[in-house]
């Protein structure tokens, strides 16, 4: 289970989120295989990201984290 933290980013999840979201990604990848991949972000796209993380956490008093996925 993640663990709260004073983190802002996706980027800098605490070891415990991150396999979280490893796993998440390898389930999604089986899932289908073919059809998205990670998402390439430009560091605007990061902030903007970020910045709706920050938003929805400050909203649901939870932390948020975002993972962006495209298709192919």
């Amino acid at each position: 289970m993640c663990h709260q933290t004073n983190k802002h980013s996706a980027m800098e999840l605490p070891p415990s989120c991150k396999a979280a979201a490893d796993r998440m990604e390898q389930a999604l990848r089986a899932e289908d295989n073919d059809s998205y991949v990670t998402a390439e972000l430009s560091s605007s796209a990061v902030q903007s990201l970020t910045g709706a993380e920050q938003k929805l956490s400050r909203e649901l008093g939870r932390k948020i984290v975002l993972v962006a996925y495209e298709s192919r």
